[in-house]
């Protein structure tokens, strides 16, 4: 008997070093590419790697929702992949908190530095630290027109705020509704609140105010005037009737830009695509321009609101195959093939000379900007924690329904983060 039990505490044993061989000959990724193109784009390169690596990339697509529980699940019991893609800002700095993700080991961002542009970094940049690399396009936004419109109403392209007020006057006066804008969905009128914060405040007032830096906070008089300027547009009729009830998904604002109801759409890059795809008519007319200055304002008119890389590829503490992961990540993501299959595919790499790969001329424009960009300030809703992103999409939303004064709003996010640091 005894000589049955020795044996089988030997199998045991002799499957549990197997299991872990194989578990230590293996970099695990997890992303969310289940069918666009990225997904053949991250396939080929782990397969293009393992040809020569002893330690194997294995990558793992998940559907979007599924990956994010999953994720969550796997790091709080502390068996995260080698590799996973985030999109950086808050939920990524409670991963980093939590001592669940490795800071890009010099030597790799040295050898990348040349290709990336510096923007790309901000996202996954926290006290100092690189936490991924950029692994997908760049996404802006701007204020798209039609060139038509403009030209009909003897309108100009604006540079500064005021420029755009009087671009309104002109537009209101003669029976067009100056901002096209469906607000049910909330994200779309945050644009305008990040905007007017930056322009006012600085590229720095953001993650001040989330990070306790400088004594500033959510309180802020930039965030205060940036409520007053959007309540001013409002009360002005500059926006849609019942804009809080249009719904983005519905195409309820883009529809307005194609039927020349409306003269100006504040979105991002994807709307191009999507208007090939839905108003290809008006794709000669069609253009944008960056969002204008404000008089006396701190904030770069050349900084963007969007993601300067849109996905990204951390590295987990855990990982047993860390120097493997790294090395896979500084070869092959982003290298000539992965960056010439997203041009292909109608994507902007965050890449230096993006502008020279890219051949549709709009794409060029884009990539011109990022490169140009002093800044990239990722999507507020995205960037904070999950709680203060939701009180930041419905007092935002509350501002243009003229339901929450500039200062309540600004309260609001206050009491938000203040009860996160409470956690």
């Amino acid at each position: 008997m005894k000589k049955v039990m020795s044996l089988a505490l030997c199998v045991v044993f002799m499957m549990a070093g197997a299991s872990l061989a194989i578990a230590q000959d293996k970099v695990v990724w997890w992303d969310v590419h289940t069918t666009d193109f990225l997904k053949d784009i991250v396939d080929m390169a782990a397969e293009d790697f393992n040809k020569g690596s002893d330690v194997k990339v294995e990558v793992v697509h998940l559907q979007n929702d599924p990956y994010k529980t999953k994720l969550k699940v796997v790091m709080g019991a502390g068996n995260p992949p080698d590799i996973f893609q985030s999109w950086g800002g808050g939920p990524l700095k409670e991963y980093i908190d939590g001592g669940m993700v490795e800071p890009v080991p010099e030597e790799v961002l040295e050898a990348v530095k040349d290709t990336f542009i510096p923007s790309s970094f901000d996202p996954v940049t926290f006290d100092g630290d690189v936490y991924g690399l950029p692994a997908a396009g760049l996404t802006g936004v701007f204020f798209w027109y039609r060139k038509d419109v403009f030209e009909e109403n003897n309108v100009t392209v604006p540079t500064t705020w005021n420029e755009l007020l009087q671009v309104c006057e002109t537009l209101k006066a003669n029976g067009i509704i100056p901002f096209a804008l469906a607000n049910k969905n909330k994200w779309t009128g945050s644009f305008y609140y990040m905007y007017l914060a930056d322009r006012i405040g600085g590229k720095k007032l953001f993650q001040n105010a989330l990070y306790r830096k400088d004594g500033v906070t959510f309180e802020d008089p930039a965030y205060i005037k940036a409520g007053e300027m959007i309540q001013e547009l409002v009360e002005k009729g500059y926006f849609p009737e019942g804009v809080n009830g249009l719904d983005e998904d519905l195409s309820q604002a883009s529809a307005l830009l194609y039927t020349k109801k409306a003269g100006m759409y504040l979105m991002g890059t994807w709307f191009l695509s999507t208007a090939m795809k839905s108003y290809p008519d008006m794709m000669d007319q069609l253009d944008f321009f960056p969002f204008p200055a404000v008089e006396e304002g701190k904030g770069d008119p050349s900084n963007l609101v969007g993601s300067p890389g849109q996905d990204y590829a951390c590295v987990t503490t855990t990982s047993e195959n860390m120097d493997t992961a790294f090395e896979f990540l500084k070869t092959q993501v982003m290298n000539e093939t992965w960056i010439q299959a997203m041009a292909d595919n109608g994507l902007v790499p965050p890449v230096k000379g993006a502008s020279d790969i890219v051949t549709d001329p709009m794409l060029k424009k884009i990539a011109a900007s990022f490169e140009a960009a002093s800044g990239v300030q990722v999507y507020y809703d995205q960037f904070m924690p999950p709680a203060m992103g939701e009180v930041h999409k419905n007092t935002t939303q509350a501002l243009f329904g003229l339901e929450m004064s500039p200062e309540d709003v600004s309260k609001a996010h206050e009491e938000a983060i203040q009860a996160e640091l409470n956690k």
